[in-house]
């Protein structure tokens, strides 16, 4: 009977003092998705170095190095599976430890499969899933690591972390595998909501950090998901999108980051975080941070050109490059701060002249550390300049006409119905053929690829090595919000000036930059998976000339770039770009 008494005191102390292990300031965050987040670059010598306080729970069991289903370790690499390597979760935790005040403890739960559809982690879908492709990559991965139910497991391990910490969030990382399915933001939806049910969470407490694909200029494969993933925050109101902005891929494969891509991506998911949380994304300053992490985030210097020169009422991006202690170089354009002078304005990140004048821009950035630098470059404001035109390199020509465009995204949707002219003026150093298409790119109407189906076919022009003005006219079928330029079996040099997009009848353009006399392209694409390159070049071979006040012939008319016709003559005009006899004129101060 002593002994019975003895273990029931035993039993209840246990119990107690397993509610009482609950550490508030153990935050837990779950991350799931496909083989991004299982992590997918070898790690290195100056990842080696974790602070204790970055926990992980194993979802499975590992070998090298020994780790058991269920426990808890240092989150050393790998942390997801043993088929994972260096992942946004590394730097994730290591970023939000940094921060955080040191008696707080991060923690990571991760179930990652390369190649894993979305479905994988429905729990009313996965099984047939996994019917419908027995011999896929990622349902092996699933039975060898999660017992077949990759949802189950990592709801199974959450509910174990609540015993001991508070889960503050969930990372997802996916979408190579369902890449633009317009479905996808309902399908996380149901996701995020069934693990919100199952583990007896609220909304409100656990946001959800979705992060971006490979962009299209660093080589992704596609990079048109993120299109898809922008409008996860509409449906579900606690979601925030993770930027993957200058974020370098491997150079591989157009599907997964450098190491160094996944140590920039894991930080800023820890910044989003940070922010959702009201906590400022900065090193805490009783924290002494191991010198890996510290030389990653300390910034030593700033790359910026010497000189930029700017016509007035044009803008120009400049890049600002930050210079790490470890040498790893960002592109911090868009959180750096600029003093400019009086004919200087800052706008989404360009500058912007508004008058004629000279003087220099003072730039200076801050890191997490706290850390600021600063440099200088010289600005001159000019009415003159040389036109501008995009310069496209097609490298070798393809077989087909969609092997190679060049797109732009419209400022508005067109209207079904409605009729819409285009006009551009193309050249190619070796000729062929160009047509136009007009896409409605959010359709849920796709095809094997992920692609918009819904694509009206436009006429085929023939373009030669002399510039020539093209123009399609058309009624929309769809509510079209992209041209795209296609002309695949054209190799080298592809050449566009005076893209135009207007809705018959009106003056409203819907091509942004479609004169290129800003650098601002960020609304134009190619195909950079098929070896396409663009740039914005000087046209040092349309036949620009420069005038003051001299006259022009009478039997030429004056043209403005938006195509109205000037009544006046020379003597009367503003400086300026203008069309005289299919050729650009640039008016000078008189």
């Amino acid at each position: 009977m002593k002994r019975v008494l003895i273990a029931g005191v035993l039993l209840a102390t246990s119990l107690l003092g397993a509610n009482a292990a609950v550490d508030e300031n153990f935050h837990i965050y779950l991350c799931f998705g496909q083989s991004n987040m299982e992590g997918n670059a070898q790690w290195e010598s100056v990842d080696n170095e974790v602070d204790s306080r970055f926990q992980m729970l194993a979802t499975c069991n590992f070998s090298n190095p020994n780790r058991s289903l269920g426990n808890w370790y240092t989150a050393n690499c790998p942390i997801v599976s043993p088929a994972g390597k260096l992942g946004p979760t590394d730097y994730f935790g290591r970023t939000m430890v940094a921060c955080m005040p040191t008696n707080v403890k991060i923690g990571v739960v991760a179930v990652a499969m390369g190649g894993s559809p979305i479905e994988m982690f429905d729990k009313d879908k996965y099984q047939q899933k996994m019917k419908d492709n027995p011999g896929e990559w990622w349902v092996s991965l699933a039975n060898q690591y999660y017992g077949g139910n990759p949802y189950g497991r990592l709801v199974e391990m959450a509910k174990k972390a609540q015993q001991v910490g508070v889960i503050k969030g969930i990372l997802l990382h996916q979408g190579c595998s369902n890449c633009g399915d317009p479905n996808w933001p309902n399908m996380v939806k149901k996701i995020y909501n069934d693990m919100l049910t199952d583990l007896g969470l609220q909304a409100a407490d656990v946001p959800l950090f979705v992060g971006e694909t490979e962009r299209e200029e660093m080589g992704g494969g596609c990079s048109y998901h993120n299109t898809v993933v922008a409008k996860v925050p509409s449906v579900i109101p606690t979601a925030h999108v993770v930027s993957s902005e200058n974020i370098p891929g491997n150079g591989r494969d157009g599907w997964h980051f450098s190491a160094l891509g996944y140590r920039m991506f894991g930080r800023r998911y820890a910044v989003e975080a940070l922010k959702v949380m009201g906590a400022e994304p900065k090193v805490n300053a009783n924290y002494t941070m191991p010198n890996n992490l510290k030389n990653f985030l300390t910034v030593k210097s700033l790359n910026v050109p010497s000189s930029v020169s700017i016509r007035v009422g044009s803008t120009k991006s400049v890049n600002v490059e930050a210079v790490f202690q470890d040498n790893h170089k960002e592109n911090v354009s868009s959180e750096a701060k600029f003093t400019l002078p009086s004919f200087l304005k800052l706008e989404n990140g360009k500058l912007t002249a508004t008058a004629e004048g000279s003087g220099d821009v003072t730039v200076s950035f801050t890191d997490m550390t706290g850390n600021t630098v600063t440099a200088a470059f010289h600005v001159e404001g000019t009415l003159q300049g040389n036109n501008h035109v995009m310069a496209v390199n097609n490298n070798q020509a393809g077989s087909n006409p969609w092997d190679k465009q060049l797109g732009t995204m419209l400022n508005k949707q067109m209207t079904v119905g409605k009729t819409y002219v285009v006009k551009a003026w193309v050249k190619a150093d070796n000729g062929g053929d160009c047509a136009l298409w007009a896409l409605w790119t959010d359709s849920p109407n796709r095809d094997q690829w992920g692609n918009s189906s819904d694509v009206q076919y436009l006429d085929t022009k023939k373009v030669t090595s002399t510039y020539q003005e093209f123009t399609w006219e058309f009624t929309a079928q769809y509510v079209n919000n992209k041209l795209s330029f296609a002309f695949g079996k054209i190799g080298g040099m592809v050449y566009f000036d005076d893209v135009s997009c207007k809705e018959k009848g009106t003056d409203n353009e819907m091509v942004v930059n479609g004169n290129f006399e800003s650098d601002d392209i960020s609304k134009w694409e190619v195909i950079s998976w098929g070896n396409q390159q663009m740039k914005i070049e000087e046209d040092a071979v349309s036949g620009i000339s420069t005038v003051s006040t001299a006259a022009s012939p009478a039997s030429q008319a004056i043209y403005t770039l938006d195509g109205c016709r000037v009544n006046s003559g020379f003597e009367s005009l503003r400086p300026g770009v203008y069309v005289v006899g299919g050729k650009k004129v640039v008016v000078g101060r008189k």
